[in-house]
């Protein structure tokens, strides 16, 4: 009969599975643990020590007794008797008891006990137990005790250590040490130290080995070390460590990375004090997850610009959009921005900034602006009291951006112009408000027009480098990681922290925003709104601080900040009148893509490092006098034919007496850009020659020797502005960028050492360049002089 319980059937009672037996402890167990609690008391850990004190304990008590049997019967010496008696039998029991088993050095020692203990006894209870006798029992007990107390020591204890884990052989320390620390690996013999682990990444220092590793070590290994703990190269992050040991990196592991995914523009990232002047813009998460990467906008007394280097799908223009569109959120930054590729760079910043420059003769004027701007807002701050630059409404920041900066710095008819005027805005630009950020795909000397000056000023205050491919970048830049190396992700980048600050030197990923279709940017254009979260949307949405009230920026600006919409949509219509005539063929696009003058012609508007072709071979040594061999002039030729009409304008000002290019501007009423551009058509043909610095006469007003002197004189001052503005005086320099011989080089140096350009020879043998990069343009016309 199957018993079921309430709710089940028999059935089911019979399928259901036995009641699980009693879990309770067994007797046996109890038992155990009785025992095992028992050997853990103390008394029974030193039962052996305290053995000795509990016999003389008990051969005390026993004459006690034998004592308080004399008190009750009197007769000390029967008592004294019969104590004797029954100890020695009770000894003599005892020994035949222990006797078996041991050595005779152990019996020998147990009879001497036994005997010891008998006689005390029997003196004890004949004379009384007083202190003497305690002392006595004391005394030898101890002594008999000390064989046994050296047999039965209390050993030595080692402290208890916590059990070492399971070796983990794919933990960060096990890999680091198998495949980055061993020989033969990247960073042989470093270990990890301080680890700090939680769940989204693990923290270690690590100890590189001394005077022969340092960060750049370990930056350059960067790969091999995601290689070796078998993981991305964008979830490793090194940094110098907080101690400043040289020895010492701090190592991440990322294990869950905010940057694997694009980070899309949520709105302004800025944060800003009005209190302190303080703002800094937040340019994207870092790589670790800790904080976000800083872009330091306003500090006491000053704007701080920057620079912006990434290649081509790096992200640099999103970057520099995102950063733009917080700062102007501050209502206290009006933006320019220059684009030497006609706005193509980032329509979005050329369609909202306040004076958007598109091509290198937008850009220059913008420049010319800038640099009058400098100059007047520093004889204001010197007239009001000022000592630095406080950002007001009424009196904002200008910050101006040159995109791809290395086509307008480097140009061969703008860039030694463009490249003073930017250093002289970025060493005195922040205290007067003025903030210069240059963004380039290189990242090279080219990138700064070949100034040590500009490329240390502008990354006083902000560095951002983005994957390129241009090898000089690093060594440029003296970066601890090679930013070719970087991982293919739009956006990722490193900050690095200025020379003398606490900054970071870390990974990150720039936010993203989104862009617009060729449809939606056609309709933007012809005067829709965008679509909302794309850059044009957040541009529009967050509007430049408007200049109107500040009347020293206005005035200092001039007439080409007033008119630069008309220079922009008059720029845009030549273009499309230029298109409109190759779609019906009123030009050749071969021809007109020609380029009318090559780099190597002699006497052209020389750029820096142009190279100017000389007719022969230059002739060191003095020239012999010969009074009877006068220079002849050469023949005059009749106006040239087939050239365009702005050169022919020049020329026959030139032939008329006007040989200064300022006057040149003014008798043909022709632009900057056009009488250059003239004039390099001119001397590309060899019908005009440069005289002397900023003056020009026609080839055939000029003797044969002073065109030769013409050209030495030119190769001169190219050679002064290499030296002041590289300060490297070498031949070898001259040799690579002006391609002379090396002789000709050192003839170079010897008459910028008679000149005052070049003074004494260093420790290294190298000379001394005594002019500044600011004194340049006073040295050159005194050569000329």
């Amino acid at each position: 009969m199957v018993h079921t319980k309430p709710g089940l059937t028999a059935v089911e009672a019979m399928a259901a599975p036995p009641a699980p037996a009693s879990t309770g402890p067994t007797a046996a167990q109890i038992r155990a643990d009785r025992e095992a609690r028992r050997r853990d008391r103390m008394r029974y850990r030193l039962r052996h020590q305290t053995a000795p004190h509990k016999v003389l304990v008990a051969v005390w008590s026993a004459a006690w007794l034998a004592r308080a049997a004399v008190w009750l019967t009197g007769d000390a010496e029967a008592v004294s008797a019969a104590t004797a008696g029954t100890a020695g039998l009770a000894a003599v029991i005892v020994a035949m008891v222990l006797r078996r088993g041991r050595t005779r050095r152990v019996r020998t020692w147990l009879y001497t006990c036994l005997a010891a203990a008998v006689t005390w006894l029997t003196v004890a209870a004949g004379n009384g137990v007083d202190w003497t006798m305690t002392a006595a029992l004391a005394g030898i007990g101890f002594g008999l005790a000390t064989p046994w107390w050296r047999h039965h020591r209390i050993p030595n204890v080692t402290p208890a250590t916590a059990p070492t884990p399971a070796f983990d052989l794919d933990s960060v320390p096990a890999l680091w040490a198998a495949n980055v620390a061993s020989k033969g690996g990247a960073l042989p013999e470093s270990y990890l130290t301080d680890p700090q682990i939680s769940a989204t990444k693990e923290r270690y220092n690590v100890q590189l080995r001394a005077g022969r590793q340092s960060i750049a070590t370990a930056m350059a290994a960067l790969t091999l070390i995601a290689s070796g703990l078998h993981v991305a190269q964008e979830d490793i992050v090194l940094e110098r460590h907080d101690s400043g040991d040289a020895s010492r990196v701090a190592l991440t592991v990322v294990r869950k990375s905010p940057i694997k995914v694009s980070q899309p523009y949520r709105g302004p990232q800025l944060d800003y004090d009005p209190a302190t002047n303080i703002g800094t813009v937040f340019l994207g998460p870092y790589a670790d997850g800790e904080g976000s990467a800083p872009w330091k906008l306003f500090s006491h007394n000053s704007i701080w610009g920057g620079l912006v280097v990434g290649g081509i799908g790096s992200g640099k223009s999103r970057l520099l959009e995102a950063l733009l569109c917080s700062m102007r959120a501050s209502g206290l930054v009006t933006t320019f921005y220059g684009d030497p590729q006609g706005g193509t760079s980032s329509d979005a910043l050329a369609s909202n900034a306040t004076w958007a420059a598109r091509g290198n003769e937008q850009i220059m004027a913008m420049l010319r602006g800038l640099d009058r701007l400098v100059y007047w807002r520093g004889i204001e701050n010197s007239a009001r009291g000022r000592n630095g630059f406080t950002p007001r409404p009424h009196r904002p920041g200008v910050v101006a951006v040159l995109d791809e900066c290395h086509m307008i710095l480097s140009d061969e008819v703008h860039g030694e112009e463009a490249t003073a005027i930017c250093e002289r805005i970025g060493r005195v630009g922040r205290k007067l408000g003025i903030a210069l950020i240059l963004a380039s795909q290189e990242g090279d000397l080219p990138t700064f027009g070949g100034s040590n000056g500009l490329r240390n000023a502008v990354r006083r205050g902000n560095t951002v480098v983005l994957r390129t491919t241009n090898t000089q970048t690093a060594g440029v830049l003296k970066l601890d990681f090679d930013p070719t190396l970087l991982p293919d992700l739009p956006g990722y980048g490193y900050t690095v922290a200025a020379i003398g600050t606490t900054d970071r030197t870390a990974p990150f990923r720039s936010y993203y925003l989104a862009e617009l279709t060729d449809d939606e940017l056609d309709a933007v254009h012809a005067g829709a709104e965008a679509r909302e979260g794309t850059s044009h949307w957040w541009l529009a949405h967050t509007p430049d601080a408007p200049l109107d009230d500040d009347l020293v920026a206005l005035r200092a600006l001039g007439t080409p900040y007033a008119e630069r919409n008309v220079a922009v949509e008059a720029a845009r219509a030549e273009l499309t009148g230029q298109l409109d005539d190759l779609i019906s063929g009123r030009i050749d696009a071969v021809e007109f893509a020609t380029p009318k003058t090559t780099p190597a012609d002699a006497g052209q508007a020389a750029g820096y490092g142009k190279v100017v072709a000389f007719p022969g071979a230059l002739n060191l040594e003095a020239p012999a006098e010969n009074p009877a061999t006068p220079t002849t002039p050469v023949a005059a030729a009749p106006d040239p034919s087939g050239l365009t009409p702005a050169a022919r304008d020049i020329y026959q000002a030139i032939k008329a007496g006007t040989t200064k290019k300022g006057d040149l501007i003014t008798v043909t009423g022709l632009s900057d850009s056009g009488v250059i551009k003239a004039l390099s058509e001119l001397m590309a043909r060899g019908d005009v020659v440069k005289a002397r610095h900023g003056h020009y006469a026609l080839a055939s007003d000029q003797p044969a020797a002073d065109a030769a002197d013409v050209a030495v004189d030119e190769l001169l001052r190219q050679a002064v502005a290499l030296v002041v503005t590289t300060g490297i005086p070498t031949p070898a320099m001259l040799t690579r960028r002006l391609t002379v011989t090396t002789d000709q080089a050192r003839w170079l140096l010897d008459r910028m050492t008679e000149t005052g350009v070049l003074g004494p020879a260093g420790p290294d043998g190298t000379p001394t360049v005594l002019v500044t990069a600011d004194q340049l343009d006073q040295t050159l016309a005194d050569i000329d002089a």
